[in-house]
């Protein structure tokens, strides 16, 4: 297994780079015309295919890449009219929990400026000791 992982190692580090090194040839040959290197022979129409075929498949591919780009954009698009709603929402939810603090408020200032409220308590308070008092010193008479 250790020599597997060599051997790929090895492989993947000089096979690109004699890949790289080997020379492009590319020349016209004539019916009868002696090739002048050994290599694969093609025809014009052939040649034509293979471009037409790179080309079309480049097309494919920066097709594909705007559609994917396109799905991203849309994704993020919804995404971010969901977060706005949710912050609009929470927006409103705090606009009327402060109507409602500032309502509350108001009340509180209201009781708190009314006279009436401290006598009331302290009269309260002063005939529930009167009346004990009287029913003490009746019960005890």
């Amino acid at each position: 297994m250790k020599l597997l992982n060599i051997f790929i190692s090895l492989c993947l580090t000089f096979l690109p780079s004699y890949v790289i090194s080997q020379e492009l040839k590319i020349t016209s040959v004539k019916k009868g015309q002696e090739a002048p290197f050994t290599g694969i022979l093609m025809t014009q129409g052939a040649l034509s295919k293979i471009e037409a075929d790179l080309r079309l498949e480049v097309e494919l591919c920066a097709n594909k890449c705007e559609l994917e780009k396109g799905e991203i954009n849309l994704l993020f698009q919804k995404e971010m009219m969901i977060i706005n709603a949710e912050v609009d929402g929470l927006k409103q939810f705090v606009e009327v929990k402060n109507r409602r603090i500032e309502k509350l408020e108001e009340v509180i200032e209201e009781r708190d400026n009314s006279w009436f409220t401290p006598i009331i308590a302290i009269a309260s308070f002063t005939l529930g000791v009167a009346t004990t008092v009287g029913i003490t010193y009746a019960v005890n008479k």
